[in-house]
């Protein structure tokens, strides 16, 4: 028992070093998530090998975006050699007058074009929505947060003292930016600013000052100690001349910060050098400018940490624009939830009931590793697969720039969707019966697909390929079924071989347990999707049709398509402004009865999609787009199903898996709906429960030389690893128990890597020796030998006579 007592404690301090390390390493390395959403929009300029010599791009156009500005203009004449890119911040409406009268080649705008600017020829290549921070200055004494209406009342000045929100006794001074900002053009378009000025234009109060210039250094120079504004957020993180405020407990890195604003470059009469430069925008080069225009926060001075919160329900904006709802990302270094305390929960959870469990059924102690594979979806990452019809579905993702920077460090060349033939087939065990590969850009978040083969099940992913061909998947969605077509229906496409990395040091195969547990990616079952007749319908039909999603119990994504016939028709009865509308249908027949509630969005006749804010949820609602007469009068061009949006969305854990909902079978006209396939595209909401503090020495379980040496001799298996760079990870079977101990096994392993100097990728510190787990088969060890060294898995356990099965361990160098 004192062995055994020992090796319970041993194996507690590992699982608890390692994940207080993973954390910290983790924090170090995140990036902020400042861009709110990334428009999807296929390149469709021509980028050329080289330009002629002396070839000038002129750019004119709003200070908000200066930061990507800029660092385009270094990397396209970087790559022109020869070649100037003229940069100027007259404006988004000089820019534009300037454009028209062709003198300049584009125009950088943060707002979207008005159907006045469309009919004069201009045209747009958009970009990302930017986050807007709210700011004070360096020594304000204000270190609280604001609500979203306390921010647009102190613009109104209905709140004028700084004691009103919680600060000290001070009058406040709201600077605004001039009436031509985008920026504050932007603000206007949410909700909360349009009811505190009840429809009024939106203005600054008394206690306001506003500056000439539409520029942040104009907007600091005003601020002193009492002074509260707003700034596009990749010029005010790292600002020293700036605090950014935080608002519901968040800061701009957090997804969950109200305000963004959009961007886009407007072209006219394309050249050599703007076509170019457009198309630069477009590709590989320019998308990595604009995901690394943001600069990575700091502590201090930019902004007090705000303690953690549940996210608070973001302001909708309402004209014009089309907001992503903030996907509840993994928490960067400042501001929202700390993320990396996930592994460090679910390991103490299970290292409790390893402690406690009945002699019947003995396991495992195994701490959590210190160097994971983040998990295919994390929070903030998700992907959606819809039918259309039997021959077209729909893909939308949205993955974090956390992510894409971890699977880049890992390789990732060149973003791909995927498209999985999986009818009958688990793909734990068995390979797809076609693969369908679709280059996409950085920026993509959708894509429409041909589905070559109907009345069977599909599934995507969505990840990166190296530049050997391996494949690292960021997410997958759930299966999803494709309608038999009544006509007659095409061949399957030929599959699209995926290569894997070659086993080069060995295979160890671990005692413990027999068999492959599903490794799924997406791991959350379809919620209610309400899909309005968008599968097996006739692509002849000219309806529209349209789609409300559940996205968490606070916001909802509603898809739509109307043919133009459609909306000519309306136009003819009058209709002049098309407009989204969301019923509250609890217990209701609109057709019999009013709904208990309205709201409506203004949205541009080019748009198909929004996300909405639900103000209450687990009730039913449903969505319209149509268009309003000059008299009020409503003419419906599509409505949606009922959809439940529930109050707990992914907190729970059926028996689907963690955050499942079932899927709402839609029906419309007869037609059933087909169910669209959401991957967590929600997080469930954990509170910080501990605050381990793990010192290396009090803490430390110690193993003598006997006792190392019986773990290297005796009970690890081994493999020599040579100078290289090595992926090892777990390729099948479970660690397990008798049938008597009554659950599955788990695909666990302990790693013992010694005798020569090695670099784990994560932690990226040169070591003689690491310890390290791998838990589940998408947990990778990436590691870089230095020195010729050895690797040793095994188990720790208190119990021998009920493990059974064997744990396959591929270990693969590049």
């Amino acid at each position: 028992m004192r062995l055994k007592s020992s090796l319970l404690r041993l194996s507690a301090t590992v699982l608890t070093l390692a994940a207080a390390t993973d954390a910290i390493a983790a924090s170090l390395n995140r990036r902020p998530i400042l861009l709110a959403q990334v428009i999807a929009q296929a390149p469709q300029f021509t980028l050329p090998d080289s330009l002629e010599a002396g070839t000038v791009v002129k750019v004119d156009g709003s200070s908000s975006l200066r930061v990507p500005n800029e660092a385009l203009k270094d990397r396209f004449e970087s790559k022109y050699t020869g070649s100037t890119v003229e940069l100027a911040e007259g404006g988004s409406v000089a820019a534009l007058e300037a454009l028209d009268a062709g003198n300049i080649d584009i125009a950088a705008i943060g707002r979207p074009l008005s159907a006045a600017d469309q009919a004069k020829g201009f045209q747009e290549q958009k970009l990302e929505r930017e986050k807007i921070a709210i700011i004070v200055g360096p020594d304000s004494a204000f270190d609280g947060d604001l609500t979203f209406e306390q921010f647009a009342r102190m613009f109104k000045g209905e709140i004028t003292n700084w004691s009103e929100v919680g600060g000290p006794n001070l009058p406040i001074k709201f600077v605004d930016r001039p009436d031509t900002s985008d920026t504050r053009a932007a603000l206007g378009t949410y909700d909360v600013f349009q009811e505190v000025f009840a429809g009024s234009p939106v203005a600054v109060g008394p206690n306001g000052v506003q500056v000439d210039e539409d520029t942040t250094e104009a907007v600091t120079a005003e601020l002193g100690n009492d002074g509260i504004s707003y700034a596009i957020a990749d010029q005010a993180i790292g600002n020293s001349a700036v605090k950014i405020v935080p608002m519901h407990k968040t800061l701009p890195d957090d997804p969950r910060y109200p305000y963004s604003q959009p961007r886009s470059y407007v072209y006219k009469d394309l050249k050599p050098g703007s076509e170019a430069l457009l198309g630069f925008a477009a590709t590989a080069p320019g998308q990595e400018v604009f995901a690394a225009a943001s600069p990575a926060a700091s502590p201090s001075p930019v902004a007090a940490s705000p303690s953690p919160s549940p996210a608070a329900a973001s302001p909708s904006p309402t004209p014009t624009e089309t907001v992503a709802a903030a996907p509840a990302a993994t928490a960067p270094a400042r501001g929202g939830f700390p993320w990396w305390l996930l592994p460090l929960l679910a390991a103490a959870g299970g290292l409790l009931w390893w402690l406690t469990r009945p002699k019947a059924a003995p396991a495992p102690v195994v701490g959590a590793p210190p160097v994971p594979l983040p998990p295919p979806v994390r929070p903030g990452s998700r992907v959606v697969l819809t039918p259309r019809d039997c021959k077209d579905a729909y893909a939308y993702w949205e993955l974090t720039d956390d992510q894409k920077a971890d699977l880049k460090r890992r390789g990732g060349r060149d973003l791909k969707l995927k498209l999985l033939d999986v009818t009958d087939v688990d793909l734990a065990r068995q390979e797809p019966h076609s693969v369908q590969v679709f280059d996409v850009a950085e920026n993509d978040q959708d894509r429409h697909l041909p589905i070559a083969l109907d009345d069977r099940d599909y599934l995507v992913e969505v990840g990166y390929a190296t530049a050997d061909g391996t494949w690292l998947p960021a997410v997958r969605s759930e299966h999803v079924h494709v309608p038999a077509c009544p006509v007659e229906t095409v061949g399957a496409a030929p599959a699209v071989a995926t290569p894997d990395a070659e086993p080069v040091a060995g295979n160890l195969s671990i005692p413990g347990a027999i068999g492959t547990a599903g490794a799924v990616l997406g791991g959350v079952a379809a919620a209610g999707a309400a899909l309005t007749g968008l599968g097996g319908r006739d692509k002849t039909d000219k309806t529209g049709r349209i789609v409300l999603t559940p996205r968490d119990s606070q916001t909802a994504y509603a898809y739509w398509e109307v043919p133009e016939a459609q909306r000519a028709d309306l136009k003819a009865k009058g209709g002049r402004d098309f407009k989204l509308k969301l019923y509250d249908v609890t217990n209701i027949d609109l057709d019999q009865q009013s709904a208990h509630d309205v709201k409506t969005f203004d949205v541009a006749e080019l748009d198909q999609d929004y996300h909405v804010a639900i103000a209450t949820p687990d009730r039913d609602y449903l969505a319209e787009v149509g268009y309003t007469t000059a008299d009020g009068t409503w003419l419906p061009a599509a409505r949606s199903e009922h959809v439940r949006v529930p109050s707990v969305f992914a907190d729970a854990v059926p028996a689907g898996g963690l955050g499942a909902v079932p899927t709402a079978g839609a029906v419309l006209g007869g037609v059933a709906a087909a169910g669209a396939a959401l991957s967590g595209l929600t997080a469930p909401a954990y509170t910080s429960v501990a605050d381990l503090k793990v010192d290396s020495k009090a803490n430390c379980f110690l193993l003598n030389d006997a006792e190392i040496g019986r773990i290297q001799n005796e009970v690890a298996v081994k493999a020599d690893l040579e100078p290289g760079q090595y992926a090892i990870r777990i390729k099948d079977g479970t660690f397990d128990y008798k049938a008597e101990a009554g659950h599955p096994g788990e695909p666990l392993v302990i790693l013992w890597i010694y005798n020569g100097k090695v670099i784990n990728r994560k932690t990226g510190v040169p070591v003689g020796a690491t310890w390290s787990t791998l838990n589940g088969y998408d947990d990778v060890l990436y590691l870089e030998v230095l020195e010729p060294a050895k690797l040793n898995a095994f188990f720790i356990d208190t119990h021998l006579e009920d493990n059974e099965g064997v744990v396959k361990v591929v270990v693969t160098k590049e």
